[in-house]
């Protein structure tokens, strides 16, 4: 009996975490009211791990940093909301606010490299735009 509400939970668990990604570590969560999914596509999503995560999450101990954007948060946020902090993310990242040079002088390997830095803007405008269309 134990052995099969295991496997039940286990299941669950599986499927619910199958449905938020496309099999590619992409976040594929459709957004409310629309037609168009929340992606982060793997490229994005390796230098938003190297260079914004550590900072940007749920569990962060950066207070500041979790307030302001919480990449946990953000696909389940509103389209509005959405909209701004994408549009936030594509200014500071395009302004070279982010990481910031207090953090970069401690963990240089997290520096966001010029390639990294044009993926992150320009999936963050198109994505912004496609929901800003709606």
């Amino acid at each position: 009996m134990k052995n099969l509400f295991l496997i039940g939970a286990i299941s669950a668990l599986s499927l619910s975490i199958l449905s938020f990604t496309d099999g590619n570590n992409n976040v594929n969560t459709p957004v409310e009211g629309t037609d168009v999914s929340f992606e982060i596509p793997t490229d994005v999503q390796a230098t938003i791990d190297n260079s914004c995560y550590g900072c940007h999450n749920s569990e962060s101990k950066s207070t500041k940093g979790k307030a302001k954007l919480n990449f946990d948060k953000l696909p389940t946020m509103k389209t509005s909301k959405q909209v701004g902090k994408l549009m936030k993310i594509s200014k500071v990242v395009t302004n070279d606010k982010m990481p910031p040079e207090k953090f970069l002088a401690k963990y240089p390997d997290h520096a966001l490299t010029e390639d990294d830095a044009k993926k992150l803007v320009s999936w963050a405008d198109d994505l912004a735009q496609k929901f800003g269309g709606e």
